[in-house]
C-alpha cells in the first residue's frame, strides 16, 4: 500500500507543500480509504517513526522519487487533547520540499492534489477508541 498525501497548503516561498500522508480519523470517527484501509493511530505513529528514521523520500507517481519530507507531525487524538487544540482529522502531517519546481507550481494551480511517501503497512493494530 502506497500513501497519498493529502494536500492541504503551498507555501511557495519556502518551497514547501502540507499534506495529511496518512489520515486515520476524521471528525472522530476511523478514516477508511479507497482501497477500504484504515490505519489505526498506533500503527500511524510507528510507522511515522520508521519513516522519519529513513531517507524521506518523496514520490511522484508512487515510484519516482522527488524530493524530501523535511517535517513530519504526528497528529493523535491524544497528542491534540494535550495540545488543548480540537482536529477534525487526525493522522501523519508532513512537508514536501520537491527537488522538481514543476512539481511546487503544479500544487500551487492546485492541478497536483496529493503526493505519495510510500509506505507498506504489514501490521494493523486494533483502534483504541
Amino acid at each position: 500500500m502506497f500513501t497519498k498525501a493529502e494536500i492541504f497548503k503551498v507555501d511557495s516561498a519556502l518551497g514547501l507543500i502540507f499534506g495529511y500522508a496518512i489520515i486515520c480519523k476524521q471528525d472522530g470517527k476511523p478514516y477508511v480509504d479507497r482501497q477500504n484501509d484504515h490505519i489505526p493511530e498506533a500503527t500511524m505513529m510507528e510507522a511515522a517513526l520508521e519513516f522519519a528514521k529513513s531517507d524521506r523520500q518523496a514520490r511522484s507517481m508512487h515510484d519516482t522519487d522527488d524530493g524530501q519530507i523535511l517535517f513530519l507531525l504526528p497528529m493523535t487524538t491524544e497528542l491534540a487533547k494535550a495540545l488543548d487544540i480540537t482536529v477534525k482529522k487526525t493522522g501523519l502531517i508532513v512537508a514536501m520540499k520537491p527537488d522538481n519546481p514543476e512539481t511546487l507550481a503544479k500544487a500551487a494551480r492546485g492541478e497536483l492534489t496529493g503526493f505519495s511517501i510510500g509506505g507498506v503497512a504489514l501490521d494493523m493494530h486494533e483502534e483504541e477508541m
